[in-house]
């Protein structure tokens, strides 16, 4: 299949990115020159959710390449990345019913992830074909080679145990050493392929993992469902209300939002007004879901709750209640108490 090529548009998880920084720091490479190169701040990488393009994300290979003697740095990059450091989408999978299962799921997860390749299953009564396609044309050969050697180790994780690989297929021309490549495979290699796949005889797909469990697997979907429906939101309206909303700390401005969001300030300020609404409306609006929740429910004191909202003062907040609700938030609460009693 072939996708027309758009990086602009396309984004990677931070879960990616410490992946790899991870990976190239067990090779030596210290973390700080990549993320200087890639424009990525410390900061950004422990924000939950935020995501980085892939434009910066090639950079960060292209300098993590530069900066690596290993002549097969894709491979043993592939080898230090580990399904634990994907975490929930980890979990998912592994809760499947069998290996095939997995890997269906894993198609319509992994853009959580990344956009920037695609992978999928082929499968006819003489194989069983994983097959990866990268969404971006600059690609290098370290980057196929890595997420071909995860896909490997995630298939014997899923198992519990070594699963035999038929052969691996690669798009790129035969590199002059192969030792790596036999050690990590341990199959037949095919270079200058029409495809980058991993080829497993067909009955393997059916095999029962160890650790399926339907229960747990539908509790970690819907988790995985709504992260999906955030990336998919068609408004960025919808998209602010669902980072707001998942956030313990309310006191962000529109600019450290944008930066989470993969957009300037200005950018955000626009796409909002396109919607019909502001970045200060939208924080309004969430503050004043969880006021009325904490007021009603909890009897923390206003300071506390000014804190959880993200004011600085709780005069501030009272304030705010007031133009929100036209009475003061302790006033607010005694009527709630009083008509529940």
């Amino acid at each position: 299949m072939n996708t027309p090529y758009n990086n602009a548009e396309k984004t990677v998880s931070v879960l990616w990115i410490k992946a790899l920084l991870q990976g190239a720091e067990l090779q030596g490479i210290a973390a700080a020159p990549l993320l200087q190169a890639a424009g990525i701040s410390h900061e950004l990488l422990n924000t939950s959710y935020a995501r980085v393009s892939l434009q910066q994300t090639l950079k960060i290979w292209r300098a993590a390449e530069a900066l690596c003697p290993a002549e097969d740095f894709g491979l043993l990059m592939g080898e230090l990345v580990k399904p634990a450091h994907f975490q929930l989408f980890a979990l998912t999978l592994m809760h499947s019913p069998d290996l095939g299962s997995a890997f269906e799921k894993s198609v319509r997860y992994t853009r959580l992830l990344s956009d920037g390749g695609r992978y999928f299953l082929q499968l006819n009564e003489q194989e069983a074909a994983i097959c990866y396609e990268p969404q971006a044309d600059n690609f290098s050969r370290h980057q196929v080679d890595a997420v071909l050697v995860l896909l490997r180790s995630f298939a014997s994780w899923l198992a519990c145990k070594p699963v035999a690989l038929q052969r691996a297929e690669f798009m790129h021309k035969q590199p002059e050493n192969l030792d790596n490549y036999q050690r990590i495979f341990a199959a037949s290699l095919q270079f200058e392929a029409s495809r980058n796949a991993l080829v497993f005889a067909p009955e393997i797909m059916a095999e029962p993992l160890a650790l399926g469990d339907e229960k747990l697997a539908a509790m970690h979907e819907q988790m995985l469902e709504e992260q999906l429906a955030l990336l998919q939101q068609p408004d960025t309206a919808g998209l602010v209300q669902h980072f707001l909303r998942n956030s313990m700390d309310l006191s962000v401005d529109r600019d450290q939002l944008a930066q989470r969001l993969h957009m300037s300030g200005r950018t955000l300020q626009r796409k909002l007004q396109d919607d019909q609404t502001s970045f200060q409306q939208l924080l309004d609006a969430e503050r004043q879901r969880r006021a009325l929740i904490l007021l009603t429910t909890t009897s923390l004191p206003l300071t506390q709750i000014s804190e959880q909202l993200g004011f600085s003062e709780s005069s501030t907040f009272t304030r705010a209640f007031k133009r929100w609700e036209g009475v003061a938030p302790l006033e607010y609460r005694q009527q709630h108490k009083s008509s529940t009693s």
